[in-house]
């Protein structure tokens, strides 16, 4: 069931980051900088966990989210080389 809930979740967080819904702070991060802060938000959301046991679900959650973000970001910029863009 669990399983079950985080595959939605995983989906829910893909046509959203793909229709462009996410924050704006987000979207005008560059590659390097984006992967920074995601890995500061989880490690700073896995000390919390450490001492609150309930929030663990949280560093799921945000992992997920924004191993999504990181990949689309990748995923247009590919999408820009093949168009003989220059990023």
């Amino acid at each position: 069931m669990v399983l079950l809930l985080l595959a939605i979740y995983f989906i829910a967080c893909e046509i959203l980051v793909q229709k462009d819904i996410m924050p704006k702070v987000l979207k005008n991060y560059r590659a390097g900088k984006l992967i920074l802060v995601s890995l500061v938000v989880i490690l700073t959301l896995a000390v919390i966990s450490f001492y609150i046991k309930y929030a663990v679900i949280l560093v799921i959650l945000s992992t997920i989210y924004l191993s999504v973000v990181i990949s689309n970001y990748y995923l247009k910029e590919f999408q820009k080389m093949e168009r003989g863009k220059k990023i």
